[in-house]
């Protein structure tokens, strides 16, 4: 099986070298994710996201989102939270500063499995967003499902000290008469370095009426405040 992932990253990872063109700039994402863990069915979610028109910096969108989790058990967990994001256009001379900015409230399930040593996590989440530009404001509800795959390499489970490659795809659907918003879909190589600490590097496809390329650095690093209660 991790051969299999192996060869459908390549696969990513060359459709963004061969496919660029002069209208086809490649973007850039740096991503920071936690989870505080402070009681048996508790967590705190936070994570903020820098967005780039371009590999340089050439801000696309600020993404702030926080939440508070409820752990039914190991597998299963249900998630409320608030996003603030910022929108930028890719000319800032001739349009400096915020050009949408968004309040969100979002609500999602989240179910982890595994087969043998392959991996899965799938996410169910809607978004309440309102958004809001200088001369206007619109309310749109929307629906996305997210599904990852990651397969270790050097062991045979997520542990620390453990290389590992995945893939997710993430489609979003509009709750009115045009649903499809958007497609995402992501390969990286990763490597967990502790119990909590994460790193990602990886290619991610987003497809809209065209297909945007780009590359993203991802950190997860949780906090469980668990391991001092005595």
């Amino acid at each position: 099986m991790h051969h299999t992932l192996c060869t459908a990253l390549f696969v990513l990872l060359a459709n963004v070298l061969f496919s660029q063109n002069n209208e086809s700039k490649l973007g850039y994402w740096l991503m920071g994710f936690n989870q505080t863990r402070f009681h048996k069915n508790w967590s705190l979610h936070s994570e903020i996201q820098y967005r780039s028109y371009e590999v340089l910096p050439n801000t696309e969108q600020l993404l702030l989102r926080g939440g508070i989790n409820y752990h039914i058990n190991s597998e299963h967990s249900v998630t409320a939270g608030y996003g603030r994001i910022h929108n930028h256009a890719f000319d800032k001379d001739a349009n400096p500063g915020i050009q949408v900015s968004e309040n969100r409230i979002w609500q999602q399930y989240l179910m982890l499995n595994n087969i043998s040593r392959v991996f899965f996590q799938h996410r169910y989440r809607i978004e309440q967003r309102w958004l809001k530009t200088e001369h206007s404001s619109n309310y749109l509800n929307r629906f996305r499902y997210f599904l990852r795959v990651s397969v270790p390499i050097n062991n045979a489970e997520l542990k620390a000290k453990t290389l590992y490659l995945t893939l997710y795809d993430e489609i979003f659907i509009h709750i009115d008469e045009q649903p499809f918003d958007r497609n995402r879909l992501y390969g990286a190589l990763g490597f967990r370095w502790t119990s909590m600490l994460s790193i990602e590097v990886g290619y991610l496809a987003q497809t809209t009426a065209t297909t945007q390329h780009l590359l993203q650095t991802a950190v997860f690093y949780n906090i469980d405040f668990r391991k001092r209660d005595k």
